[in-house]
């Protein structure tokens, strides 16, 4: 009994360590994120009711967290796309524990008190929430 209990001991330990490990990212997935979105996107023109759609995904999902201003909690997203590819934050909204884990740019999320949780959303809502996120970044060229 007892190499049964040191056997599950040793089998657990190695498969939780895959967390560490590195991996080759294709020259999309560092740019845009590792994900369900592995094509870029195009956004086409600004559709208003999309954004109004993405704006009530944000009122009830994603301002207690991110608000306007940057906080110890998480960043602000009011200019976001200025910052990263749609595609990129599309993967984040729908692969939030992938991108924390594995993508490169996981060490700057570090600095927040938590991390971003798996919200269940499709991806036409991350898109909408995109476009809404698109409206609020007048700046941003597509």
């Amino acid at each position: 009994m007892r190499h049964f209990y040191i056997s599950f001991i040793l089998i657990w330990t190695l498969s939780c360590s895959g967390n560490n490990q590195q991996r080759e990212f294709s020259e999309f997935e560092t740019e845009h994120g590792i994900g369900p979105i592995t094509n870029e996107i195009d956004l086409g023109s600004f559709d208003p009711a999309l954004a109004n759609r993405g704006r009530q995904i944000y009122t009830s999902l994603c301002v207690m967290c991110h608000g306007q201003n940057d906080t110890d909690i998480a960043p602000s997203l009011e200019d976001v796309l200025n910052r990263r590819s749609p595609e990129y934050v599309m993967n984040m909204i729908l692969n939030p524990t992938g991108m924390i884990r594995w993508h490169p740019t996981r060490s700057h999320e570090n600095k927040y008190l938590t991390s971003m949780p798996y919200q269940s959303l499709t991806t036409e809502e991350a898109r909408a929430l995109v476009e809404y996120l698109r409206s609020e970044s007048p700046d941003t060229s597509f």
